[in-house]
């Protein structure tokens, strides 16, 4: 077996300036609007990061640059901010968060400025950002208590009552309805499991939501309320509890439990990701009986060994070499997508590093001049790190999938596959361990592309026995829990497998078999990779919801046991080997078919009403007639008071008809169901007399 070794590959596929052609949203940068240099009129990030591919902006709306104080606005800035990011193409998530002073409830958190530094100088046991909000160089000492008034109804914005008034759902209100049409997705706080973002319980975190959600739902129906970017390390109970308190509210069932979807911040280690997603998701279906969209709201992991800005840097712990970085961004990307995360906002555009200066020292510039922990996906200077190839080739290649699959190796070896993208089938490949490992590759299609996470790129085809063996070098990122703790994997590789063929499927065959069941066979054809799978969906007929049947399924034939007597249609599609899908056959329908023996002994004049025909009453020559559920003929209708006949029809509901000659019989109806693939039906069907009274010799007896 030849070995492909990965250490050194061809030509450069991408490079920092390079546009990234097709993109699905599906990615973010955070605080990608500064100007550079501070206070100059350009935002330089935003146009090289929508060139990253980036699509989506997270930033701060802060309660209290915007209300300083009651109800005294102040729009402007921040109008020209979100113009600003719109015009560059990306959407905006928009963080609601800090207390006024003003409308702070209980006692402030107050902290010195060698505290505050104290917090946020590495090494850190966990990841701190810039605490203020970017807009400012102040953060008011009661920025993370709970507002007054939060227990009011959310649109009580007057105190004239005698209670206080809920300011936080009219500041919600007048954010939501503002920016209608130029923001649709909000995030209520930011990490507020953490202290320093928010001091109150998770009670009155859950509180807050709930008027927030109802406030922006009110000022904008489409908008989509984030539960919080949760932390979730720091302080996991914390969620927990304000799910508690959710479910708790009566009227939280009606309002969606008050968030469309939940953020997540998880940074460093790229397999917390589908760790802590399956953690939330059970907790949300445990507490709330519900399950919400994920959003990673935050995610990144802080370089140490970029010297050209911080000279005399070492390794700390969750903090990554520049390569290391670069790692991080597809493996993070690949496992976000795998777990069906909505959106992946990288954590962050550029640095902001606190020494503003350049003489060496983060602190003579006070706690607010910038972050601690070298984060970017480029410079202040906006050189491009490594980190910033790795995220245009996630952008690039890692999109539209119809299908998300993973593998884990023995020996480490790690391949998330995506099916049917834009260019064909990408596997994502890296190894966790730190010794090199081998995996082995099955040929799809005759040669495929592998890019390297700094975007070279080589042809590669596989051996004899139609595979790939792929040399992957060993993990690096040791800065974990200990030397051991690798925290990220080794350098990571796509492997792209186009086929410019769209597979076809074809439906053969739809015969019932029973009254629920249907026997079903299919074919397809693939000319590059070959049909790999099929779905198979059925519904009853005429317009009900498809229903999933069979799911990627090697099946070309297979019986179906319906919910429930009666037609059923069926469609199909095909999945070739790189995850293309053909489009879904035209509906087949089919209706199990019942033998049927038709028996009407008489048709007599019910003089008495009984039901029975007795001695002295007489048969009636009737037009007897059957008809199915939409009123149509399903036999030659027959003239007499008796009638035989054989059918086979479809299983249904019938209505067996007497329309008497004689005008002094009111006409005769019998539903018939036929629901069982035999059926018989024999009896006499009485006609009631049209007049009230009773028949009068029938009376003198």
């Amino acid at each position: 077996m030849a070995v492909i070794a990965l250490t050194c590959l061809g030509a450069l596929l991408a490079s920092p300036g390079a546009a990234v052609a097709g993109n699905d949203g599906f990615a973010g940068t955070a605080y990608t609007f500064y100007p550079l240099p501070p206070g100059a009129p350009t935002r330089p990030l935003l146009p090289l990061m929508h060139t990253a591919g980036s699509r989506w902006e997270r930033l701060d709306f802060p309660w209290s640059q915007l209300e300083p104080a009651p109800g005294q606005w102040s729009w402007m800035a921040q109008d020209a901010l979100v113009q600003d990011v719109r015009q560059a193409g990306l959407d905006i998530l928009g963080i609601l968060l800090w207390t006024p002073t003003w409308a702070a409830e209980g006692a402030c958190n107050l902290y010195s400025y060698q505290q505050l530094a104290e917090l946020r100088r590495p090494p850190l046991s966990l990841r701190f950002q810039t605490l203020p909000s970017p807009q400012s160089v102040t953060l008011a000492p009661c920025a993370t208590r709970p507002p007054r008034g939060l227990s009011e109804a959310w649109d009580d914005w007057s105190e004239a009552d005698g209670d206080p008034a809920n300011y936080w759902g009219r500041f919600a209100y007048e954010l939501a309805i503002r920016y209608r049409g130029q923001i649709r997705h909000w995030e209520v706080w930011n990490e507020p499991d953490l202290t320093w973002f928010w001091s109150g319980s998770p009670a009155e975190y859950a509180r807050l939501l709930q008027v927030a959600y109802q406030a922006i739902k009110s000022a904008c129906p489409e908008c989509r309320v984030l539960f919080g970017g949760v932390a979730f390390y720091a302080n996991p109970d914390f969620y927990r509890q304000a799910f508690t308190a959710i479910a708790n509210d009566p009227t939280a069932p009606q309002h969606n439990y008050f968030f469309d979807a939940l953020g997540l911040h998880l940074y460093s280690r790229p397999s917390s990701i589908v760790d802590v997603t399956n953690f939330v998701r059970a907790d949300m279906r445990q507490r709330l009986s519900v399950e919400r969209p994920i959003w990673l709201t935050e995610t990144g992991v802080p370089v140490w060994d970029d010297f050209s800005v911080h000279p005399s840097a070492s390794p700390y712990i969750w903090s990554a070499r520049q390569a290391e970085a670069a790692s991080f961004v597809l493996q993070s990307f690949a496992n976000a997508r795998l777990m069906g995360i909505e959106r992946y906002i990288f954590f962050r555009a550029h640095d902001d590093w606190c020494d503003k200066n350049g003489n060496g020292s983060c602190a003579d510039d006070g706690p607010y001049a910038g972050m601690h922990e070298m984060y970017g996906l480029v410079r202040d200077n906006l050189s491009a790190r490594p980190a910033y190839a790795a995220y245009q080739l996630a952008t690039q290649y890692l999109i539209s999938p119809t299908w998300v699959s993973y593998w884990n190796y023995t020996g480490g070896g790690r391949r998330v596959s995506f099916w049917g993208t834009l260019r064909g089938k990408v596997s994502v490949l890296w190894n966790t361990q730190p010794t090199p490992t081998t995996v082995v590759y099955p040929l799809v299609v005759p040669t495929a592309t592998l890019i390297a996470q700094d975007g070279y790129a080589q042809v590669i085809t596989p051996d004899a026995g139609g595979n790939y063996a792929l040399l992957l070098p060993g993990a690096t990122a040791n800065n974990g829990l200990s030397n051991a703790d690798y925290i990220i994997g080794g350098r990571t590789y796509l492997l792209i497998e186009h086929d410019a063929d769209s597979p076809i499927a074809q439906l053969l065959e739809v015969t019932p078999t029973g009254v629920v069941t249907f026997t079903v066979r299919w074919a397809g054809a693939d000319a590059t990779s070959g049909v790999w799978r099929y779905d198979v969906q059925h519904r009853a007929p005429p317009e009900s919801a498809w229903t999933a049947w069979l799911t990627r399924t090697p099946a070309t034939a297979a019986v179906l046991r319906a919910p429930q007597p009666g037609a059923r249609c069926f469609r199909v599609r095909a999945w070739d080997r790189t995850g293309q899908l053909s489009d879904w056959t035209p509906a087949q329908c089919a209706t199990p078919q019942v033998s049927l023996q038709l028996t009407v002994s008489a048709v007599f004049g019910d003089q008495n009403r009984n039901g029975i025909q007795d001695q002295d009453e007489t048969t009636v020559a009737s037009w007897l007639r059957l008809r199915d559920a939409q009123g149509l003929e399903v036999v030659s209708p027959t003239l007499g008071s008796q009638w035989g006949v054989s059918l086979t029809l479809p299983l249904g509901d019938y209505r067996l008809e007497a329309w008497p000659q004689e005008g002094a019989w009111l006409p005769a109806l019998r539903e018939i169901g036929l629901w069982s693939t035999t059926g018989g039906w024999n009896e006499a069907i009485a006609l009631l007399p049209k007049q009230g009274e009773v028949f009068i010799p029938l009376a003198q007896r």
